[in-house]
């Protein structure tokens, strides 16, 4: 079966209805958010049933930090247990336990605010969610899967971007380095076609690769998540697909689109050059030896994609 072709046909569809809904809300640019609104609209009509798009902040009873509210969000994705729904593009504020994912949408993304996204993005992250199944007993975070009772994703999806990704991978892992935490779970880029998936632990379904592998605190542990780069020509389709592979409770069936995710990307990859070494493999692998894999990838990157 040709999943990757389906996938290649519901991305034309979705490219064209997702460029229809950005000029049916243009007249919003002059308040600055015609793209955020047009993204909502979109992904009201193409998520599942049982989520609501809306905008605004996220609060919580606990969290990783002192800070127990997120900041204004684009997008706020919610489930079945969100007890107060407003108009989807009034700001409102959500409980952590009723959202299914947030993330943030740019018309236009330039290397010099992928900090500061970030940080917004790690604020929202922190936010610690209960777990409100009656079924299951999760305790705390052991893997992928119930990492998500207690943390909801985040996303940084970009419509433009004025810089390469591998200049965005290279802020996303300086931003890890310096703080350790883990700030969001993926980040495409649209109009470069390049996926940046991230996994709190080496455990990853969507791929059978480790990535590249980096710590950060989980529940007070330090604990090695991997970063998953793809160049595909599909990642709208996926970014749909992708939204719906999470679940925040064991109340929800899995979704089945995740079982075909890892035969997309596989089929659909390019070729993704993280960075070119003139360099025999045996000295690459040496560097690797000595530094890890992380500080390898992040030294080689500031050398090629150094700060204007």
């Amino acid at each position: 079966m040709d999943f990757h072709g389906i996938f290649k046909q519901q991305q034309r569809i979705l490219e064209l209805e997702l460029e229809l809904a950005r000029q049916r809300f243009s007249h919003y640019g002059l308040r600055g958010n015609a793209v955020e609104t047009a993204v909502r609209d979109f992904l009201e009509r193409h998520i599942p049933r049982a989520l609501t798009a809306g905008t605004g902040e996220v609060v919580a009873s606990e969290s990783d930090t002192d800070r127990r509210k997120s900041g204004q969000i684009d997008v706020v994705l919610t489930n079945m247990s969100q007890p107060f729904l407003g108009s989807r593009d009034v700001p409102s504020t959500f409980s952590i336990e009723g959202v299914h994912m947030a993330g943030e949408v740019k018309a236009t993304m330039s290397r010099s605010i992928v900090s500061t996204e970030l940080e917004k993005a790690r604020y929202f992250r922190s936010l610690k969610a209960r777990n409100v199944s009656r079924l299951v007993t999760v305790p705390k975070p052991e893997n992928w899967l119930t990492y998500y009772v207690f943390y909801r994703p985040y996303f940084l999806l970009s419509v433009e971007t004025t810089a390469k990704w591998q200049s965005i991978l290279l802020e996303l892992m300086e931003f890890i380095e310096a703080n350790g935490t883990l700030p969001l779970d993926g980040i495409f880029l649209l109009d470069q076609n390049v996926v940046i998936l991230l996994s709190p632990y080496l455990d990853f379904p969507h791929s059978k690769l480790a990535g590249i592998p980096f710590e950060h605190k989980v529940d007070g542990q330090m604990v090695t998540g991997g970063i998953h780069v793809y160049k595909t020509d599909v990642s709208l389709a996926l970014f749909l697909a992708w939204i719906s592979t999470f679940r925040g409770s064991f109340f929800e069936d899995q979704h089945p689109i995740g079982f075909y995710i890892q035969e997309v990307l596989n089929e659909s990859m390019a070729e993704t050059v993280v960075y070119e070494d003139a360099r025999s493999t045996e000295e690459i692998l040496k560097k690797f030896e000595t530094l890890g894999i992380f500080k390898a990838t992040i030294e080689e990157l500031r050398s090629a994609y150094p700060r204007k």
